[in-house]
């Protein structure tokens, strides 16, 4: 039987959740019919004019468009300011000739919400198109079969929140925005990337990509990880990446190619075709931290110091079951790594295990300065560390870690791509100059 407090606490919970609804719906914009505009469901001719016409006269009076249940077959409808157009999922905009289904260029404020978007063969238009919208809140759309990007905005601050976006070539591509917040989102069988945060120009950017599904993002253009990424950052800085579940991606999770000040924080990623997670090329200040990795070829990489790829943090992370593949330039068989460093960087308290080559690697040939490996545990890995003896290297510190059946050597040198020197951990092994070793234990 429920007792007093229990039978309270669910009404005194009701009672909140009705002034919540009740006080939603008095702020809430009056709606009006779209059909009360000449705007007809299921009609064999295109919609646009209509539905045009429908969203200029709603937003002009203050009023919401809703959507009645059916197919509205759309080309490029330019959306006004202040509009708010929203239905259910059984409201579908048809993408019905080489044109966005909806446009929307210098607004202040937009808002789109609940229906669905769905594109047509052969059309390389993105579904839904934005420039320069201050505010946007997209929410709850679905929107499937996009042959270029399903939702595609330029110059955005806002919202994109709780979408299914499925079946797209990109679900969302997004160009330096003016503070954006991607959350919540379900995207699901890409042909080549998930979400992209790109900007034109090398500069702060502050998108955040939190708390989103992403599973089965394919590479069908190939490459070398252009495509084929969950997340991927281009040039845009501050953006922080955090708390997605990412699954199933022919490349990275997260991608970020010389975007400086960018955190890579909390995700859970598992089953991904080359690096896990990745900072790249010209990027500075990168923190990769508390990230699980459960299968890759490498786990983490923090690379390109001959690009000027410098400073990260790579920290607290677990990184599992890797595995080698051939290199799509070389076609040589490489990878296996559980993280690789190359400069101004620290690596501390991570769990790398079963590395077929290597549980954590510093520097490449003669790129390594600066990199300090502390308090990590490696355990299965064919190498424990593997360190740069390249002649110019900068300093390396390896440190009280505890390294657990390395077979092939808990600590070596190694130059290039070849092993260089003995196990440096070993009792009477000589040291190197540029790299300090103290307190790591290995059985």
């Amino acid at each position: 039987m429920m007792d007093a407090l229990s039978r309270r606490t669910m009404l005194s919970a009701g009672l909140g959740a009705a002034a919540l609804a009740g006080a939603a719906s008095a702020h809430a914009a009056p709606s009006v019919d779209g059909r009360s505009f000449g705007l007809h469901p299921d009609a064999s001719e295109p919609q646009t004019d209509a539905l045009e016409r429908a969203m200029q006269e709603a937003a002009a009076s203050g009023h919401a468009l809703t959507l009645e249940p059916g197919v509205y077959r759309i080309a490029g409808a330019r959306l006004p300011d202040g509009a708010t157009l929203a239905g259910t999922s059984r409201a579908v905009l048809q993408q019905a000739g080489d044109l966005p289904i909806l446009r929307g260029e210098a607004l202040e404020r937009l808002s789109l919400s609940g229906f669905s978007v769905r594109g047509e063969i052969g059309r390389d238009t993105p579904l839904v198109a934005l420039e320069g919208v201050e505010r946007v809140h997209i929410s709850r759309l679905t929107a499937t079969s996009a042959f270029a990007s399903a939702l595609n905005l330029e110059g955005c601050g806002g919202r994109i929140e709780q979408c299914r976006i499925t079946g797209s070539n990109v679900a969302i591509f997004a160009r330096d925005s003016t503070g954006l917040l991607i959350t919540g989102n379900e995207i699901d069988d890409c042909a080549n990337n998930g979400i992209l945060v790109w900007r034109s120009q090398k500069g702060f950017d502050g998108t955040q990509v939190l708390a989103n599904r992403i599973t089965r993002i394919r590479a069908d253009r190939g490459g070398s990880g252009e495509y084929g990424n969950g997340v991927n950052v281009f040039r845009a800085g501050g953006v922080v990446v955090a708390d997605n579940v990412i699954r199933i991606c022919a490349f990275s999770a997260v991608r970020n190619n010389a975007g400086d000040a960018v955190q890579i924080i909390a995700n859970n990623c598992a089953d991904l075709g080359e690096v896990g997670l990745f900072t790249e090329f010209g990027f500075e200040g990168c923190v990769i931290a508390s990230n699980i990795v459960d299968g890759a070829a490498n786990g983490i990489v923090s690379t390109n110091f001959n690009e000027g790829g410098r400073m990260s943090v790579i920290s607290g992370n677990i990184v599992r079951k890797l595995f080698r593949r051939p290199d799509p330039l070389s076609g040589e068989i490489l990878y296996g790594i559980g993280i690789v460093a190359e400069a101004d960087a620290a690596v501390t308290g991570n769990v790398v295990e079963d590395a077929p080559h290597a549980g954590i690697a510093i520097g490449y040939g003669p790129y390594l300065r600066d990199v300090a490996a502390s308090g990590n545990v490696l355990r299965d890995c064919a190498i424990g560390f593997i360190v740069s003896v390249v002649e110019g290297t900068g300093r390396a510190q390896i440190a009280n870690n505890l390294i657990s059946s390395a077979r092939d050597g808990a600590i070596v040198g190694y130059r290039w791509q070849e092993r260089a020197t003995g196990d440096l951990n070993a009792d009477g092994a000589q040291g190197h100059p540029r790299i300090a070793l103290s307190g790591n234990i290995a059985h």
